[in-house]
């Protein structure tokens, strides 16, 4: 008996150990139906040796046995892509088959040659939504070296991008999807015909696994490419689908009937080979193809963390969301969330009221460099806040997620104490001579409350002068209840310091940035009982010359500790502290944020002296000796020592900056361009319609595929030909803008309300 189309105890007993990870539905997106009286000939050895009709009476009873207890709720089926095809016969035999059931979806073999009247018919039927063209129809005659143009005529790429339909793709050439010629070539068609669906098969033809994993990133930003799963056998390409591209842009196929081959396919040297039952050469049964393709992706969905649900999309979801596209519901979300979470999201940065009201998307669903994709589905690139000034190195940093996977693997929390806390206090240290001592949190406004609460118990004082923006805390707010026009410019407007205890009132004491005169009061009326300055050694500039020093001076003589809030400035302008290159050092500085690259992590370092009322007083952080932000941050700080990240951000943001002055003075736009640091660039709109014209700007921003306000944190991530897609965007925002404003028509513009930061009172 042959060993294909057969069915052993075996494969029965494997498709039993792999039934817990199935899903209850699956829809099959890679399916092909042949007659063997439709080839010239030449006939496939696995069609030989099968059904000489094998439709779906046949896909159905021998796809359904690999995948026990799931229903096959429909499939995407086209031709065997045989050189000897007769093509009309071939696609007549798929409209038959498919039109019996409503849930199946055809794909029409199509030939270099073949011209559109040739398949007039065809393309009129409403089960029909793309194409499968293959290389063996190339023209000329088909090298395995054939580019797609050679075998995928450009009226099908119009035909799809009319339609909104699929093309499905197999890639050939010695690297198959690493090929830099078939990369620009997908990057290229994809961009021009946005409407067209490419779905590259096998994994991007992955059957050599590297080539995918090497080679998927550099196209993860293209929203209309997908790939399916079919006869990919080993995990290794599927994982780096999943990890670039997420699971919304991976589809399993069965590739009937490979399914029914016995043997599987597997990397080896610069290519593949096909494993095939031979009892010289294997000990045990080979399984069928199918099955050990379903092997492969739920080893890769072990990989990578995959839910239940992320393989419900795999096995069906996503097929249904591409041939039904759901509606947007990420703004239902955001309302929902205000009526069961005081606020509606846990950070007031990150509230969509900000900037676009009813339009700015309030959840991700991934993330990756400066890419973002809601939940719903829609890509955008970060020129905003980016991750609230956290993420410096660009969301999910490859080399800081591998220390994380790490640990995750090891375990990250346990009865004892991480060792990683040792190694991280010395780095820092290390980084800073002047500090002796570390302690270490998950945020940075509890950072800072750790931070004054040493400083108080070190000095055995109890008031604190306080200039700029430190957190949410009741340390920080008991300062609002005295001069709060000291610190307008650093509280968001609207809110108002309720439930703050009586006896703080009078212990914070707000002093201006640069005004000398009103620290210099404050030294004079409570020096004796000032346990700590605390302050951001800069923000957006420098302080005037000579402010820092004489702070530095006047605090030492009064007896009162130096606290530097670097949760923000921190890493930007240098590897460390800023304080490293103002040359103005610190009792105590405090780190959050980008030491961890995003991952809950923050740190308070120290003199000896200055770090000794931590043994006194009751610290009792919530990081608990969790060993990921540990991991994350000896990561983050080591990939920093290692690449220049201040100059990069650096170049990148005078770039922006001088995006926005030129294209402001270009369309005639009341653009200002205040002196700042590049990496914390910003800009406004020098008039009384200004929320109005922020608002607009962020919307039509939006609407070109990003995430855009008037401040810009520069990362890692973001790079010159990002830059120059965002400036095209600006250059045409800006112009409607103007155009906006010549009219008057500002607010007839607006799709939505204008963006606020008044949110009431919170607290």
């Amino acid at each position: 008996m042959n060993a294909s189309w057969t069915w052993t105890d075996a494969d029965a007993q494997l498709a039993r150990q792999l039934q817990p990870r199935l899903p209850k539905r699956a829809f099959d997106f890679h399916a092909h139906l042949y007659r063997v009286a439709d080839f010239n000939q030449f006939t496939h050895p696995l069609c030989a040796t099968g059904p000489a009709v094998a439709g779906l009476d046949e896909w159905r009873p021998h796809v359904s046995r690999q995948l026990p207890g799931a229903e096959l709720t429909g499939g995407l089926f086209f031709p065997m892509p045989l050189a000897n095809v007769t093509l009309s016969a071939a696609n007549q035999f798929l409209i038959d088959q498919i039109q019996r059931a409503p849930g199946h979806r055809g794909l029409l073999l199509i030939k270099a040659t073949t011209k559109p009247k040739e398949v007039a018919d065809e393309l009129g039927h409403p089960q029909v939504t793309g194409f499968k063209v293959y290389h063996v129809y190339g023209s000329p005659p088909p090298p395995p070296q054939l580019p797609p143009a050679a075998f995928l005529p450009e009226w099908i790429w119009e035909f799809a991008h009319d339609r909104g339909w699929f093309i499905m793709l197999h890639l050939v050439r010695d690297t198959a999807l690493a090929d830099p010629d078939n990369q620009r070539y997908v990057r290229a068609h994809c961009r021009q015909y946005p409407n067209a669906k490419l779905v590259l098969a096998h994994a991007g033809r992955g059957f050599h696994g590297a080539h995918t994993v090497n080679a998927v990133a550099a196209l993860r930003d293209i929203d209309n490419l997908y790939f399916d799963t079919s006869a990919i056998c080993e995990a290794a390409p599927l994982a780096a689908i999943i990890r670039e591209c997420g699971p919304r842009r991976l589809l399993w196929g069965s590739d009937f009937p490979i399914t029914e081959q016995r043997g599987r396919c597997v990397t080896l040297g610069t290519g593949f080979v096909w494993i095939a039952p031979d009892e010289r050469a294997i000990a045990g049964q080979p399984a069928l193809v199918g099955l050990e393709s379903l092997r492969a992706l739920f080893e890769a969905a072990d990989q990578t963390g995959l839910s239940d649900d992320d393989l419900g999309d795999i096995f069906c979801g996503n097929a249904g969301r591409l041939f039904n596209p759901p509606p947007a519901r990420d703004q239902d979300l955001y309302r929902h969330a205000k009526q069961i979470i005081p606020g509606g999201t846990q950070l007031v940065s990150k509230r969509p009221e900000r900037f676009a009201p009813e339009q700015w998307p309030a959840y991700f669903r991934e993330a990756r460099g400066c890419e973002i994709v809601d939940v719903d589905g829609r890509r955008y690139w970060d020129f905003s806040a980016h991750g609230i000034g956290a993420c410096l190195l660009g969301f999910r940093d490859p080399d800081v997620t591998r220390a994380v996977q790490r640990q995750l693997t090891l375990g990250s929390f346990s009865t004892l104490n991480c060792p990683d806390e040792i190694e991280l206090a010395e780095l820092l240290c290390a980084l800073h001579p002047w500090a002796e001592q570390a302690r270490f949190g998950r945020s940075g406004g509890e950072m800072m409350t750790v931070a004054v609460r040493i400083a108080r118990a070190t000095t055995d004082r109890t008031h604190v002068a306080v200039c700029g923006y430190h957190g949410w805390h009741d340390w920080y707010l008991a300062a609002n209840l005295g001069d709060s026009d000291a610190l307008r410019g650093h509280l968001l407007p609207g809110l108002e310091p309720r439930g703050v205890p009586r006896e703080l009132r009078g212990t914070t004491l707000p002093f201006k940035m640069n005004d000398r005169a009103s620290i210099e009061a404050i030294f004079a009326t409570h020096g004796e009982k000032l346990a700590a300055v605390v302050m951001e050694p800069c923000r957006y500039q420098d302080f005037t010359p000579g402010f820092l020093e004489y702070i530095r001076e006047a605090a030492r003589k009064v007896g009162a500790l130096l606290i530097f809030d670097e949760i923000t400035i921190g890493w930007r302008l240098v590897c460390g502290g800023a304080h490293l290159r103002l040359g103005v050092t610190p009792d105590i500085a405090v780190f959050a944020k980008a030491l961890g690259n995003g991952h809950p992590i923050a740190a308070v370092i120290g003199t000896r002296a200055a770090m000794d009322g931590a043994n006194v007083s009751f610290i009792s952080s919530t990081y608990w000796t969790e060993g990921i932000g540990l991991a994350a941050a000896l990561a983050t700080i080591r990939k920093m020592q290692r690449v220049n990240v201040p100059a990069h951000c650096a170049q990148i943001g005078r770039k922006v900056q001088e995006t926005w002055r030129s294209l402001g003075k270009k369309h005639g736009l009341p653009v200002v361009v205040p002196v700042s640091y590049p990496a914390l660039a910003q800009f406004a709109f020098d008039h009384p319609l200004v929320a109005e014209l922020k608002t607009l700007y962020t919307q039509q921003m939006l609407a070109r595929g990003f995430l855009a306000t008037t401040m810009f944190y520069v990362t890692l991530a973001h790079t010159d030909e990002l830059v120059a897609q965002y400036a095209a965007a600006v250059d045409e925002v800006f112009a409607e803008i103007a155009d906006a404003l010549a009219k008057d028509q500002v607010a007839a513009r607006l799709k939505g309300p204008v963006g606020s930061m008044k949110f009431g009172r919170l607290l």
